[in-house]
């Protein structure tokens, strides 16, 4: 690992209990839904609004988010998350649940976050 990275220990702490925080993830409820994510504008703001110091506390560089920009994503807030988690070492996994209504079908993934 290198050392800069080892420098910002508790700077990079810092971040991931604010992703933490805005997805409301505790001890208690480690999951968070990506309908309800993808509804309220106010959490993805936020966590984009992190990008500064993400940029200077991790190397971010060939992150998915960071490495192509030019091209649009769907969830860049999602990318994001991931990016953070894995880096810091949180484990996570999705679950797709599949509803149907008569002829109506809907999709509501879940991502649940161990070990944090």
């Amino acid at each position: 690992m290198p050392k800069s990275i080892d420098k910002f220990t508790n700077e990079r702490n810092d971040i991931l209990q604010k992703i933490l925080n805005i997805l409301e993830i505790t001890e208690k409820n480690k999951m968070f839904s990506l309908k309800e994510l993808d509804e309220n504008n106010d959490k993805q703001n936020n966590i984009i609004a992190l990008e500064a110091n993400i940029k200077k506390y991790f190397l971010c560089s060939r992150w998915t988010y960071f490495s192509n920009k030019n091209r649009e994503f769907k969830r860049n807030y999602l990318s994001l998350i991931k990016a953070i988690m894995k880096d810091m070492n949180v484990k996570m996994a999705s679950s797709t649940l599949v509803k149907k209504n008569n002829d109506n079908t809907s999709k509501c993934e879940t991502y649940y976050c161990f070990e944090i």
